[in-house]
């Protein structure tokens, strides 16, 4: 998990899934909009939703992984498994409705969404300026 001595990359990781909250929550705020304007009702809600967490999963892989500046594949499935249990658990705290299908289909879109983000954070962090 690269955590240093002085606990940085500790850090990194609760500064990260905090920035990870806070972009599913204004792409949740983004989609509602979108849902109210076009009057879709709950139709595309679920999609919504699952973009929304993908999205928070990235920018969170992002930035660890741009702080750590290395071993990006290893922190975007840190991030996407921390950020995919929490989810599990909370909605099986909630409905208690199971593990189904669709369960699995979010585990692979947040696991991918986040791999995806921490090798773009660590292809980012290297800034070659050649000239």
């Amino acid at each position: 998990m690269n955590i240093n001595s002085d606990g940085k990359g500790l850090k990194n990781y609760i500064k990260s899934f905090i920035i990870g909250i806070l972009v599913t929550a204004a792409m949740i705020m983004l989609f509602a909009l979108v849902m109210y304007f076009f009057e879709t009702g709950y139709k595309y809600a679920a999609v919504f939703a699952t973009v929304s967490v993908a999205a928070g999963s990235f920018a969170a892989a992002f930035f660890t992984a741009r702080k750590n500046a290395s071993k990006g594949l290893l922190t975007g499935l840190i991030v996407g498994g921390i950020t995919f249990i929490v989810i599990t658990l909370i909605s099986l705290i909630i409905n208690r409705g199971g593990l189904t299908s669709n369960t699995l289909f979010h585990l692979i879109i947040i696991m991918l969404a986040s791999m995806i983000g921490g090798i773009v954070g660590v292809n980012r962090s290297n800034r070659h300026k050649y000239i």
